[in-house]
């Protein structure tokens, strides 16, 4: 499995970001992963509220901060970047993955299974399993919210932001004016295929893992019924809920914060 990491991460230049707080490691250090039309910055007020509590590193996937192609960003090519990254941190790893990035994940375990993971914990996200593409899950009216402020451009395969304003009310409603000048600033156009592809899980392995799910109950890209219907599947440790749409950490913060130092506690 090392050998096809190093192969796509070799082939197409991967540059791997990422930032957060490196301490000693007597515990875990919680790699964060972004979801969709974001980086690793989405994560930065949380890590913020963390950062003198614990291990901490937020990571950019392919399509970001590169000159990747938009249609080579796979599934399988995130999943390789996410093992690149968890092989430059020693001993105990918690993923906490935000909706998209819970697919990449997902797809991890199989790529990299010698990386020491102990927590997986899913903040309002998709969590595919074998076979399953990213958004199988999704209901017709958590589509519908999304293309409220996106567009799909075939021929460069991304997801455009076509409307911000629009993109922030199904996003980050009731988000405050700091956060939404936040949101207009940072967030991007998204690959699609990484979302198209069907999910390799690595069953065994999955099973042994501890599993948290966030619940953001305003959340209108992934609603709180679809989330239900993720989180039931996944056989959880622990369950939280915040009063939020889909970006908590974003506009819930402290709130996100507390709830991961308590997994991780």
């Amino acid at each position: 499995m090392k050998n096809i990491i190093t192969k796509l991460a070799g082939a197409l230049t991967l540059s791997i970001g990422f930032s957060g707080a490196l301490m000693a490691q007597s515990s875990p250090t919680l790699v964060f992963v972004h979801g969709a039309h974001f980086s690793g910055n989405s994560w930065a007020k949380v890590q913020q509220k963390l950062n003198s509590k614990v291990t901490n590193i937020a990571i950019d996937l392919p399509g970001r901060k590169d000159n990747i192609s938009p249609d080579k960003v796979s599934l399988e090519l995130s999943a390789a970047s996410l093992c690149n990254s968890l092989d430059k941190i020693k001993g105990d790893k918690v993923i906490v993955s935000h909706s998209q990035g819970g697919a990449v994940t997902n797809a991890s375990l199989g790529l990299c299974p010698s990386e020491e993971i102990s927590k997986l914990i899913y903040v309002t996200s998709v969590a595919p399993l074998e076979g399953e593409a990213a958004f199988d899950m999704l209901s017709d009216l958590d589509g519908k919210n999304y293309f409220n402020g996106v567009v799909y451009d075939e021929s460069s395969t991304l997801l455009n932001i076509s409307d911000a304003t629009k993109f922030a009310d199904t996003f980050a409603p009731k988000a405050n004016k700091n956060q939404l000048k936040w949101l207009k600033k940072h967030a991007i156009s998204e690959p699609s295929v990484l979302a198209e592809n069907k999910l390799s899980l690595d069953s065994d392995r999955y099973n042994t893992l501890e599993k948290y799910y966030v619940f953001a109950k305003q959340d209108q890209i992934i609603s709180l019924s679809t989330q239900e219907v993720i989180a039931n599947k996944l056989n959880l440790t622990r369950s939280f809920e915040i009063e939020s749409g889909h970006l908590p950490m974003l506009t819930h913060a402290d709130k996100l914060a507390m709830i991961i130092e308590e997994i991780v506690q």
